[in-house]
């Protein structure tokens, strides 16, 4: 089934799909080390929990989460723990490929909250993306209604084609992992979005459908156009909704998870699997052999690219992800990680560098392809001059740095990267105005501390006095107990509304800007959790002294 709905702007770059999605999915070579990152997700890195000489399994446990918003690490491969670093852990392997999995669960009849404990124990993290924990994206139904759950399966950018590959092979645990899903947000239906380039995926899709349940699964075929695998295209494309501006896709009742990501989810509840391997594409005119490979987190990109046969001579660079919004490497010391979903190993011919840029001759080609429908232009002046007021006013933060105006700019200015630059500035402004804020919040909690404790002295004093004067003045003392346990319920609710508003707001400004830091919405959590525990325990403690007859 065709979309009849669109999206503006839009590009078509070279696919360059056909040197990967040619080749057999194999598993690569089982490296002798791993090399494994603490921060491979949105939010705070992972706290180490082994050290140097333990022992560990494929699926150990090496790292827990910090903070709302982390994610567990595991050992990728069965051996012995080398070096423990404040970045990173080592591991050297032992060649057993020894596995600790957690007893499989049928998602059909086990809890939700089994299923969302399952997903944090397992570490899976959105594998098309910033990497944002997936038991937290669930949890967006608690303050959003969701009615849809999009697979996206698009894969719009050149040259990656994991998920193509992973739908050919694994159509059916894709659609059962979106069922998981869908059962944890309350999701009525399931609508795949796919890019028409991608036949066999789309044949092996249609053959599974018919087994999908009990949500209710359509598949969508759209035409191929950069970018529509963005969140926002992908759902105006789909349902024809709006992402609002600042929003995301749950503000309209749209959660997406792509088929990586769906299918890690079947495999952490099905069969008690951690997130300890994905799929990646290597590809590029540097290798003799691409294709897609299932990788453990942690291998060396120069060995799996020498796996593939890399032709150091002919190699220009090496870039993570795709083309267009990928990252140049600077070394090839550098690990896969539970992002990483396609190497590209071009050649000068193939991916020459950028001409020098030239003046801006105001063509407006850039606004005519931005699929946000921003002024790239008028952006690309305020970013220079550092007009903060200006680009936000022109929704600089909307842009999801597709690069389209980069591609299609005839005077080579790097758009994006000004973009970038400027969002980065704001972002340290952001900062520093939340943490002002944070501190004027702990002064005026403090303040409010302190009057209630003297309160509370008074309290105590005046119940002392009451019961000098009995029996006269008993129904006194029970008063000031009664107006005194009061306040304290106020303040109890007072500081649970703070705990769920702090958890709000890092939850959304972690899936709205991953690259933000979080430390500071972090340390807002802690507090408030800080201030709930005390406000429970004094109010346990005054309905301790309270008298039987005193409701709770």
């Amino acid at each position: 089934m065709s979309s009849a709905f669109d999206f503006p702007g839009g590009i078509y770059p070279p696919e360059r799909k056909l040197r990967s999605n040619q080749a057999a999915l194999i598993e690569a070579t089982l490296p002798k080390r791993v090399v494994l990152p603490l921060q491979q997700h949105s939010g705070q890195p992972a706290t180490p929990c082994v050290a140097p000489g333990d022992l560990v399994k494929v699926g150990s446990v090496i790292a827990k989460r910090e903070g709302m918003i982390s994610s567990h690490l595991h050992a990728s491969i069965s051996g012995t723990i080398a070096d423990v670093s404040t970045t990173q852990i080592m591991i050297e392997g032992d060649g057993r490929d020894e596995w600790q999995r957690l007893p499989g669960l049928d998602w059909r009849y086990s809890a939700p909250i089994e299923l969302l404990e399952r997903l944090n124990e397992s570490g899976l993290v959105g594998l098309g993306g910033a990497g944002f924990p997936t038991h937290i994206k669930a949890l967006a139904v608690e303050q959003h209604p969701i009615h849809t759950l999009v697979i996206n399966a698009a894969e719009c950018e050149p040259y990656i084609t994991a998920d193509d590959i992973t739908l050919r092979h694994y159509a059916s645990e894709v659609l059962e992992g979106a069922q998981i899903m869908a059962k944890l947000c309350n999701a009525r239906q399931i609508i795949i979005g796919i890019e028409d380039n991608k036949p066999a995926a789309i044949e092996a899709l249609r053959s599974a459908l018919p087994f999908s349940q009990p949500a209710l699964v359509e598949l969508k075929v759209i035409p191929t156009r950069y970018p529509s695998g963005g969140e926002r295209q992908l759902i105006k494309k789909l349902l024809d909704l709006t992402v609002p501006s600042g929003g995301l896709p749950v503000d309209v009742g749209v959660l997406c998870h792509n088929p990586g990501t769906l299918l890690a989810v079947l495999q952490a509840i099905r069969d008690g699997q951690p997130l300890v391997s994905r799929v990646v594409t290597l590809t590029g005119e540097a290798v003799a052999s691409p294709g897609n490979r299932w990788v453990r987190i942690g291998t060396s990109i120069n060995e799996l690219l020498t796996q593939a046969g890399l032709n150091q001579a002919t190699l220009s660079q090496v870039i993570q992800g795709g083309p267009m919004m990928g990252t140049p490497l600077l070394t090839l010391d550098a690990p896969v990680t539970k992002l990483t979903n396609c190497l590209i190993a071009a050649t000068i011919d193939e991916l020459p560098q950028a001409p020098d840029e030239s003046p801006c001759i105001r063509c407006g080609e850039c606004e005519s392809v931005c699929p946000v429908a921003l002024l790239p232009q008028q952006l690309h002046w305020y970013a220079r001059a550092k007009d903060d007021t200006k680009m936000e006013h022109y929704h600089l933060f909307d842009c999801i740095e597709c690069g389209a105006c980069s591609y299609v700019c005839p005077s080579h200015i790097p758009l994006v990267d000004d973009y970038r630059e400027a969002k980065s500035r704001l972002r340290l402004q952001r900062i520093e105005a939340e943490k002002a804020e944070h501190a004027k919040h702990r002064f005026e909690f403090r303040q409010a501390r302190l009057a209630r404790e003297e309160a509370e002295k008074q309290a105590r004093k005046a119940a002392r006095q009451a019961q000098q004067q009995r029996p006269a003045s008993n129904t006194t003392a029970s008063s000031e107990k009664k107006v005194d346990l009061r306040g304290l319920r106020i303040a109890h609710a007072a500081a649970k509304a703070s705990v769920k508003k702090a958890e709000k707001n890092l939850s959304r400004v972690a899936q709205e800007d991953p690259k933000q830091p979080l430390d500071d919405l972090e340390m807002q959590l802690a507090t408030a959790q800080e201030n709930l525990r005390a406000a429970e325990l004094q109010l346990a403690k005054a309905r301790e002294q309270q008298p039987s007859k005193e409701s709770p």
